[in-house]
């Protein structure tokens, strides 16, 4: 119903604190956790997960931190839901119109609204890194 890919983008050190410490809560000693990590884990997600950034409508950086991205895709879910976007309006945002693409609103310093067909990559600059 939606066809929105959403790529969550968490920088690399914080996908390992939250692992060793989800890891150490169950028992494990953090020499496995990181040889687990740096042999399966990290490897994986370069080869499968990594790659699949490339295709999605938007991208979220620093993903749960960034509220401001979170609430523009609830937000857009609510508008399909409550019927604010029109059928046309979804297929030809999912590729299946010719002439018509609704942007998604993407936060920047000059504009607010990208232009249509490109990708959004969502970031606060309200917000400390």
């Amino acid at each position: 119903m939606f066809h929105l890919r959403l790529f969550v983008d968490t920088d690399s050190d914080v996908r390992l604190s939250r692992r060793v410490l989800r890891d150490m809560k169950r028992g494990r000693d953090l020499e496995q956790i990181l040889t687990q990590y740096t042999t399966f884990v990290k490897p994986a997600f370069e080869e499968f997960c990594l790659p699949t950034k490339k295709y999605a409508d938007v991208i979220i950086p620093r993903g749960v931190d960034n509220m401001v991205a979170i609430n523009l895709i609830v937000q857009h879910i609510q508008d399909i839901l409550n019927g604010d976007i029109c059928k046309w309006q979804r297929g030809a945002m999912n590729g299946h119109a010719r002439t018509y693409k609704r942007p998604f609103p993407e936060q920047t310093e000059s504009s607010s609204v990208l232009a249509a067909g490109k990708r959004s990559h969502l970031e606060s600059s309200s917000r400390p890194h």
